[in-house]
């Protein structure tokens, strides 16, 4: 909101007292002007008589009044300027002196600097005036080109050089605030970048401490939780501990395998990046914990050689956590999952689970809810493609359609389509 040109600005102590000491600085220099006799500016006085002139020091008193508006320009900027207009008639009318001219020009100035676009319309408004009518007037009066010009001048000097002096400080102000401005835009932005990077490593980190040990976990559990159920049996009894023995150890490298990830002063050089040892390592797993699995690749092998490691990872990691789900949900289920490239640069890959049969024991499919959805989901965003997970009354399906290479593919944020 604009602040009115008639209402008082709150200055701090500093600003007042430099513009004291430069009302006081023109004081002294108009009473040496004085002294030397040069005054009578409009009445064309001879300085050498003025000197022996005692009523040149009246010239003192629209003086003294105009550097009292001085003192006070920054507080009540268009009143002040006003007061030294009323200072410039008064020493007018004593014959017009060098000093008075300096306080109008200062005066003129700081309003112009500090007053409102409908002030500085005005001022401009009036400046022009007070170049065009004395000018005009001379013409009129002389008809002397020479005159008139000169007469142009010096009003331009004394009314339009202040207006634009002030113009120029306020645009170089302006700027500056932009640049400010712009300065705190950028250092925001890149805090929030910052933020969102954090949280997107949080988010990985999620993930992979989900993806590393939940599957493994869930294999722990289901097999003592069975070993449990049952009657003692040695042989049965070994064979699922040798099994969550063994989910521990895997979950406990996998562990060590993200770790050094995170370590490592390269992050692009991934060593979890899943190949086909470690996808047959997977499936292995999977059937030993019950499942009837069955893999085929309809890839051909220019499309399997031309698929980016981070796609690999997120295949593995899927499918683990689909086979985590169906273990969880359908122990024993026949699971089959095929993996083809739809079109060129593009793979898919379907994971086909029966639903167990409905009775006391059975459990919902996990559609809708729950961190295992969200990591696939969000692991196959996180190479730019989608994934969707629905239930029928005999199957779960797990699809995902992925690019064989990221970085020619717009990455999908990680929280669309939540």
């Amino acid at each position: 909101m604009e602040r009115s040109s008639w209402t008082p600005r709150p200055l701090p102590p500093g600003r007042r007292a430099h513009d004291a000491r430069v009302a006081a600085r023109i004081l002294l220099l108009g009473t040496v002007l004085t002294a030397l006799g040069l005054t009578g500016l409009w009445d064309g006085t001879d300085p050498r008589s003025a000197v022996e002139d005692p009523s040149r020091w009246w010239f003192l008193l629209p003086l003294t009044a105009g550097c009292a508006a001085l003192a006070f320009k920054r507080v009540l900027p268009l009143p002040m300027l006003l007061a030294g207009l009323a200072v410039l008639g008064l020493d007018a009318a004593l014959g017009g002196s060098l000093a008075v001219l300096l306080v109008l020009y200062d005066l003129l100035h700081t309003a112009a600097l500090l007053g409102g676009p409908r002030l500085r319309r005005v001022l401009w408004t009036a400046a022009t005036a007070a170049v065009v009518v004395p000018a005009a007037a001379v013409l009129a009066e002389a008809g002397d080109l020479q005159r008139t010009a000169l007469t142009a001048l010096q009003q331009a000097a004394l009314c339009l050089t202040p207006l634009w002096w002030a113009g120029d400080v306020r645009r170089k102000a302006e700027l500056a605030e932009l640049a400010e401005a712009r300065a705190d835009a950028v250092e925001h932005l890149a805090e929030a970048r910052r933020h969102e990077a954090v949280r997107a490593e949080r988010d990985a980190l999620a993930r992979d401490l989900h993806d590393v040990v939940a599957s493994h976990l869930s294999a722990i559990a289901l097999r003592t939780g069975g070993a449990l159920a049952t009657a003692p049996e040695a042989g049965k009894d070994r064979t699922s501990l040798e099994h969550a023995r063994r989910s521990a150890l895997e979950a406990m490298a996998e562990m060590h395998t993200m770790i050094g990830l995170l370590r490592a002063p390269d992050p692009s050089d991934d060593p979890a990046a899943a190949g086909p040892s470690e996808l047959e390592s997977l499936l292995d797993g999977a059937r030993a914990q019950g499942l009837d699995v069955e893999l085929t690749d309809e890839r051909p092998v220019s499309e399997t050689d031309a698929t980016d490691p981070r796609v690999g990872l997120a295949v593995h990691r899927i499918l683990q956590e689909a086979l985590a789900n169906a273990a969880k949900h359908a122990p024993g289920c026949r699971v089959r999952i095929s993996i083809e490239a739809p079109e060129p640069g593009r793979l898919g890959m379907r994971v086909l689970s029966t639903r167990p049969a409905a009775g006391p024991g059975a459990r919902e499919a996990p559609t809708g809810g729950g961190w295992g959805l969200t990591t696939m989901q969000e692991r196959a965003r996180s190479v730019g493609g989608r994934l969707q997970v629905a239930a029928d009354a005999e199957h779960w399906t797990v699809t995902a359609l992925l690019p064989a290479d990221p970085a020619a593919e717009p990455v999908v944020s990680a929280g669309a389509g939540r």
